[in-house]
C-alpha cells in the first residue's frame, strides 16, 4: 500500500510519493505466507500474505482496507476471503474477517441481514466500492471450485459495515456461472 501524505507515519512524505510501510523489500524464493495473528487485533507481526486480484479501499478515518484475492494464505495457496485493515499510523494490520485458509467457502446467512457468521467465500477479481456511510460493496468475482475442478465466475452482491464489523448478503446467487436477469432498461 502506498502511504498517504496526511497522517502518515512518514512525516516528510510528499504529495505524489511512494513511500515502502511494511512486508517484504525483495522478490522471495519462498512463498511468502500470511500472518493472521488473532482476529480483530493489531500487531506488528500480523501481514497478509502476498497476492493479487483483491480489493482495497480507504475509509474516512485513513484506515486502508483490503479483502481477498489470489495468494497466500497462513499456510497454502489459493482464493482468499480474509479482511484486513492497515493503520498508517501504527503501522500495524489487523485481520477482521474471513479465514486463514485458502479457498474457503462463503456464509451467505438470510439475504438482506447482517450477521457475525456471514462472509463471502473466496475469490480474485471483484469489484468494489463504498458508500457515504464508509460501507464496502464488493460484488462477483471468480473462485474455483474443487468438486468441479473449475474456474467459475459469481455475481453475489455483499457490504460490510465497518461499525458492526458483519457481512451482508444483499443480491445475487449462491449459484454460480449464472446469467443476468436484466428487466426493463432504467426501471428497478
Amino acid at each position: 500500500f502506498p502511504a498517504f501524505a496526511q497522517g502518515s507515519r512518514s512525516p516528510n512524505l510528499a504529495p505524489g510519493q511512494w513511500t515502502w510501510e511494511k512486508g517484504p523489500n525483495q522478490v522471495a524464493e519462498q512463498p511468502i505466507y500470511g500472518s493472521y495473528g488473532t482476529r480483530g487485533v493489531a500487531a506488528a507481526g500480523n501481514m497478509p500474505g502476498a497476492r493479487n486480484g483483491s480489493v482495497t479501499w480507504r475509509d474516512g478515518s485513513g484506515k486502508l482496507w483490503l479483502f481477498g484475492g489470489d495468494g497466500y494464505s497462513a499456510s497454502g495457496s489459493g482464493r482468499l476471503n480474509d479482511l484486513w485493515k492497515f493503520d498508517p499510523g501504527l503501522g500495524q494490520w489487523t485481520w477482521i474477517s474471513g479465514s486463514s485458509d485458502a479457498d474457503q467457502v462463503g456464509t451467505y446467512g438470510s439475504l438482506g441481514t447482517p450477521a457475525s457468521g456471514n462472509v463471502p467465500g473466496a475469490r480474485f477479481g471483484s469489484v468494489s466500492w463504498t458508500d457515504a456511510s464508509g460501507n464496502l460493496w464488493l460484488f462477483g468475482g471468480r473462485t474455483y471450485l474443487a468438486w468441479a475442478s473449475s474456474f467459475v465466475r459469481l455475481n453475489d452482491l455483499w457490504r460490510f459495515d465497518p461499525g458492526l464489523g458483519q457481512w451482508t448478503w444483499m443480491s445475487g446467487s449462491i449459484v454460480p456461472d449464472r446469467w443476468g436477469t436484466y428487466g426493463s432498461l432504467g426501471t428497478p
